[in-house]
């Protein structure tokens, strides 16, 4: 069976019934053989992290001690990793040279979540999003993955049921591959 990779990601403020879904969603996709990559922020991410084992998962941050985020499971990126992300990043954001360097780095580790400065791109995002909207830091990582054809499945439009097909779907066709 091949080893999928998935980012789990969502807004801060996603609904508890929502993070409750990721938790369930992700402990599946672990007993199926995925494996997780988040970025450590509270809310959705850590929902994500909960459900995944610590060997099935990365923590991507952008400096260390991130949120108190520490352990095995934790990357931090390198100073060549990171300028790489912000290459990626720069020219989706809207108002780029209006960040301050540390919401820069918040940012351009969405790139690092989603593969784009390792040897495969992930092969989807699960995230919540209002409305299935395209803004904040999901929006950034949401706009990367779509530059990159990486499937997005998103919470805030999809019932759990249809992510869970849709994933389910993702794994087959990567068997048959």
């Amino acid at each position: 069976m091949a080893t999928l990779t998935y980012a789990g990601i969502g807004a801060r403020a996603t609904p508890a019934s929502v993070l409750t879904d990721m938790t369930v969603i992700a402990e599946w996709l672990a007993r199926t053989g995925w494996t997780l990559s988040t970025g450590g922020a509270d809310g959705a991410d850590s929902a994500f992290a909960a459900g995944a084992p610590v060997q099935q998962r990365t923590i991507w941050l952008p400096w260390r001690g991130y949120n108190g985020h520490r352990g095995p499971d934790c990357r931090v990126l390198s100073a060549a990793a990171m300028a790489a992300c912000m290459e990626i990043a720069a020219p989706l954001h809207p108002a780029w040279d209006r960040c301050s360097p540390a919401v820069r780095k918040l940012h351009a580790r969405n790139a690092a979540v989603l593969g784009l400065t390792t040897d495969r791109p992930i092969d989807a995002v699960v995230c919540w999003s209002e409305r299935g909207a395209v803004t904040g830091g999901t929006g950034m990582a949401i706009r990367i993955a779509e530059a990159n054809g990486i499937p997005v499945l998103n919470l805030g439009s999809m019932s759990p049921r249809a992510v869970c097909e849709r994933l389910a779907a993702i794994r087959r066709s990567a068997s048959v591959s």
